[in-house]
């Protein structure tokens, strides 16, 4: 399934080109679609508008039998389709881990570094489990259950047989911190390590303290790129901050970001390399676990 969010987005920036070679503001694009002010930015911004009122935006903005009319149609109804996450048995998952999975679906690669704590592509049922207890007992509301339940079903993102190519860079505290008891950290390792060297669509690289990283720029806060098979959906970038994640829709930014990232995998152990620290890990929580 192509990522409904990752389309609306593509939808709103054509709109907004559309509108700016047209010469209009959004004021008037409209008052011509006899449409207020807001339902245009919540087109442009990408926010899940009736396929009506794009229709409308669309015959202000392009003649009749403009072939491009037909191609944004398509891209609309493509952006109102309702993945999995919708479903009431994932209601659970929380809003924000459901627009992750949105962004997720579909896409050709995702790239993510994290400084911390293992992506949750990668967690065990236990690991995320754990995770979000710690959070429930320092003030967090949301469905535990639920929010599991999302995590587990949004890696068939990478496990399937289609899977998305999935690369991710690790700080090493990642694997080497207890941020779980030591035997839920000994299995979330040895997942890691079954999923880093069986899964050719999986590639997992640990970035050693002494990396060289060429300029020097460490990413403040983890991120994670998103590339879809159709050339003309933007690649999109999500920042991870405490309580939400950063959407980055800009293309030049997110080149500045996929520029990022190859300058931290290239100086990054091998994935054989990165492979035996994760093993190493492991077997030192052998006595503990």
């Amino acid at each position: 399934m192509i990522s409904p969010l990752a389309r609306r987005l593509r939808l709103g920036n054509a709109i907004r080109e559309l509108r700016d070679q047209a010469g209009l503001t959004g004021v008037e694009l409209g008052r011509r679609a006899g449409l207020d002010r807001t339902a245009v930015s919540k087109v442009e911004n990408g926010e899940r508008r009736p396929l009506d009122t794009i229709l409308k935006l669309l015959d202000v903005l392009l003649a009749e039998g403009d072939e491009r009319y037909r191609g944004l149609q398509r891209v609309a109804r493509d952006g109102l389709a309702k993945g999995w996450w919708t479903g009431p048995e994932f209601a659970g998952m929380g809003e924000r881990q459901a627009k992750t999975a949105d962004i997720e679906s579909g896409a050709r690669t995702i790239r993510e570094y994290q400084n911390s704590l293992l992506p949750g592509l990668l967690q065990t049922e236990a690991y995320a489990r754990h995770r979000g207890q710690v959070a429930l007992d320092d003030g967090a509301d949301f469905d535990l259950n639920g929010t599991v339940a999302g995590r587990l079903r949004r890696q068939q993102q990478i496990s399937g047989p289609d899977g998305s190519v999935y690369d991710v860079v690790l700080e090493p505290q990642a694997i080497e911190r207890l941020p779980v008891p030591p035997g839920v950290m000994r299995e979330q390792l040895l997942h890691l390590l079954d999923l880093a060297t069986t899964r050719e669509n999986i590639s997992v690289r640990v970035l050693p303290v002494d990396a060289r990283l060429g300029r020097g720029y460490v990413p403040r806060s983890p991120f994670s790129l998103y590339a879809y098979p159709d050339a003309e959906d933007l690649t999109l970038v999500a920042v991870d901050t405490v309580t939400a994640d950063l959407l980055v829709t800009d293309t030049r930014e997110a080149q500045r970001y996929a520029q990022l990232f190859d300058q931290l995998r290239d100086a990054a152990l091998s994935t054989e390399e990165s492979a035996d620290l994760i093993q190493k890990a492991a077997g030192a929580l052998a006595a503990e676990a």
